[in-house]
């Protein structure tokens, strides 16, 4: 199957190379990646020209600058418009992570094996180092997803779709990986989440860096659900309370300690999220990004 590549990206200087490498070097078989795009947005670092120094002499590996920053969407809509049309599989990856070299394959052999299947996402590992509260935090957070994806599949840092049933996404949305759900699952199709597809990204290492970044994903779950009424799984409230529970018992105390602060500041996030998508209006296309999440660690050589 052929494979087209987004990188939407905003000031990823210290990422992108990364990023992009980790994208080319894929080992493939029934995957054939044609194309790997870059979208940058009104970036004022580096970042436009250290993609195309990588992208130098790397056929199919294209770097499209844009002086305006509209947001994430607003560059998978455009993404959607300039693409290779030869592409049958879209991935979406940010910026600020590295992909494991079997991840396109592996998404490639689930929809090849599970015809009902319209979307697929990649397990994000986090890089953080297991000491200090906010780290931890960070990390039992996304065990908890992990955990909640299991059972319900939840999308987000990589994801893929079937290119025939995505032609675009609402721009007024914040979350475009649950946004792409919903379109998926409206055409009557599935979502897989491949817990061995492996992208590690950086959580936040600052508590309010963290609240932040909850408060902005909560916010645009609440306003997709308003508006299409479509629920992402973190909006489960008695899956949440079992998968809690569950890694709750696992932990030592620093981590249940962690993950006691993780669930209020989820909580207070949540409250926050709420009032933004219902109150305010919740249609916020940019936002501020948070500098201690863009510290990934370099792959080994």
């Amino acid at each position: 199957m052929k494979v087209s590549i987004l990188v939407p990206a905003y000031n990823e200087a210290g990422n992108i190379r990364e990023v992009l490498e980790s994208l080319i070097g894929q080992k493939t078989h029934d995957a054939e990646i044609i194309e790997v795009l870059v979208i940058a947005s009104g970036c004022t670092d580096a970042t436009v020209q250290i993609a195309r120094e990588v992208a130098r002499g790397k056929p199919g590996v294209r770097v499209h600058a844009d002086e305006q920053r509209r947001g994430k969407v607003a560059a998978i809509n455009q993404y959607i418009a300039m693409r290779d049309q030869r592409a049958e599989v879209l991935v979406i990856a940010s910026a600020d992570i590295s992909v494991a070299p079997d991840v396109v394959e592996a998404i490639v052999q689930t929809f090849r094996e599970r015809p009902e299947i319209g979307m697929a996402g990649a397990r994000a590992v986090p890089d953080n180092e297991p000491n200090g509260v906010v780290n931890r935090m960070v990390l039992a957070l996304w065990d908890l997803h992990h955990r909640v994806a299991l059972e319900v599949p939840k999308m987000g840092e990589l994801v893929a779709a079937l290119a025939e049933l995505v032609e675009r996404v609402s721009e007024l949305s914040v979350v475009d990986e649950a946004s792409i759900e919903d379109v998926i699952r409206s055409k009557g199709f599935g979502l897989a989440y491949l817990p061995l597809a492996i992208v590690r990204n950086h959580g936040p290492e600052r508590w309010e860096e963290y609240f932040e970044q909850r408060r902005r994903i909560a916010c645009g779950h609440y306003w997709l659900e308003f508006a299409f009424g479509y629920q992402v799984a973190t909006l489960h409230p008695f899956l949440i309370l079992k998968k809690t529970g569950e890694l709750f018992f696992e932990q030592d105390a620093p981590g249940k300690l962690a993950l006691a602060a993780a669930v209020g500041t989820e909580v207070a996030a949540r409250l926050a999220g709420f009032i933004d998508a219902r109150i305010v209006g919740g249609r916020r296309r940019t936002w501020i990004p948070l500098p201690s999440t863009k510290k990934l660690k370099k792959s080994a050589a």
